[in-house]
């Protein structure tokens, strides 16, 4: 029995860090065709380089990008290397749109957050095109990651309970069979009937 309580106190600690990873930025894998757009134009915003992200853009966002270009490059400048953590195609009429998508990048140092969004959009038959970026930096983690975080909690916890109360029954199963063997395999009641014998007589 000792070792089952172990295994159920191993189990049981390793769930417990958990709330520290409520700020933890855990990546995801981004398509390549998404990656070849949103990582090179964070590098170009990052080193100032205005011209570079301008050809990868609508020209329908082309001067709002301009009027916060500046802020937004002192952001991410300030910042360590952002990291992918959101990836969502747009929602469709037959299933996800993969010609819409949103990606944030997020970094977490100290009590800072710095994010970045980028909302990319593909013409028929065109490559992806920026149509929407923003920078921020907050004490508070971006509402998508914070959800996304709490949800892996959530199913983190959920399975690590499913997994204590089986391990539980399977104690008790094996305690019950331990002081109880003839629930599973009981004893045989001894025959006490006397047996009549004929003998027949040679004569």
């Amino acid at each position: 029995m000792s070792h089952i309580f172990m295994i159920l106190a191993f189990v049981a600690s390793s769930f417990t860090p958990l709330s520290h990873r409520q700020s933890e930025v855990v990546p995801v894998t981004l398509p390549e065709d998404v990656a070849a757009i949103t990582s090179p134009f964070l590098a170009a915003i990052k080193r100032g380089d205005q011209a570079t992200i301008e050809k990868r853009m609508t020209t329908s966002f082309v001067d709002d990008s301009r009027a916060q270009f500046d802020d937004m490059a002192a952001l991410l400048k300030k910042s360590p290397p952002l990291t992918p953590a959101i990836y969502i195609p747009k929602a469709g009429t037959f299933g996800p749109n993969q010609n819409e998508i949103s990606v944030i990048y997020a970094a977490h140092k100290g009590t800072n957050w710095t994010s970045a969004e980028i909302r990319l959009y593909r013409p028929d038959g065109g490559p992806f095109e920026v149509e929407y970026w923003d920078v921020k930096s907050s004490t508070e983690p971006p509402a998508l990651i914070a959800h996304a975080n709490q949800m892996r909690s959530f199913m983190t916890w959920s399975m690590g309970a499913l997994a204590i109360f089986a391990l539980l029954g399977l104690s008790l199963l094996i305690w019950i069979v331990k002081r109880r063997p003839q629930i599973l395999a009981p004893n045989a009641v001894p025959e006490s009937r006397q047996v009549a014998a004929t003998v027949r007589d040679p004569e």
